[in-house]
């Protein structure tokens, strides 16, 4: 946990909205606003994959298009200053998503594929995977390797089924936006096809904490 009183860091400067804001973001600055008003913070390693990703797809010019979706927020991201181990405001986490939905003009399908793809990309989550090579012991050491990435949320140590061939996450006191439901059962897939190495695997939320749940509960399921 960091002290969540100090500044946000120089690259999340807060822009003054004016007329330069454009006419869709109008209406949602109060949006906006709150949900960077969440308490908690994140690795900056989130950024630094969401960027890799979009460059592999859409290239530099992508990435630009998406740091100005940004700056019509109200928000600044320059993602080449991210450091991979500083904490950064934890509303910046699903401004980024947003901002790549918007410009990009993704749906769904290519956010579940950013989560999918990002465990490639984290240096954090393959060194953690090498460390715990085997499906048990990465889903005992799970509320650790959330910890290492975010402030704030909880996750249970994962229920492994082989015999019925699924895994179980369940994510506490995480209510952040529900983009990042869409992100992590991508994640989540990313991390059991790394671990078990494919296996026609699929993965999916069957509880949220924005439906009305008491907890988000992912299902990793494998042949």
């Amino acid at each position: 946990m960091t002290n969540s009183n100090k500044k946000p860091s120089r690259e999340f400067e807060k822009l003054k909205l004016g007329e330069h804001l454009c006419g869709i973001y109008r209406n949602k600055e109060e949006q906006f606003s709150k949900i960077m008003s969440t308490k908690g913070e994140v690795r900056g390693v989130v950024f630094q994959t969401d960027a890799q990703y979009i460059r592999a797809h859409k290239g530099e010019s992508g990435l630009n298009a998406v740091e100005e979706e940004i700056k019509k927020m109200g928000y600044t991201i320059d993602y080449d200053k991210i450091r991979a181990m500083k904490w950064y405001p934890i509303g910046l986490r699903p401004l980024s998503l947003l901002a790549a939905k918007k410009a990009l003009d993704w749906n769904t399908p290519q956010i579940v594929d950013m989560g999918r793809s990002a465990p490639k990309y984290s240096l954090i989550t393959k060194l953690i995977l090498k460390y715990f090579a085997s499906l048990k012991k990465v889903a005992e050491k799970a509320p650790m390797y959330w910890r290492k990435h975010w402030s704030t949320g909880s996750l249970d140590p994962g229920e492994v089924h082989e015999d019925e061939k699924y895994l179980i996450l369940r994510l506490r006191d995480f209510k952040v936006h529900p983009i990042l439901c869409t992100y992590l059962t991508g994640y989540y897939l990313g991390v059991g096809e790394m671990t078990m190495g494919g296996k026609n695997q699929t993965a999916k939320e069957v509880k949220c904490m924005h439906r009305g749940d008491e907890y988000h509960e992912f299902i990793v399921r494998w042949e």
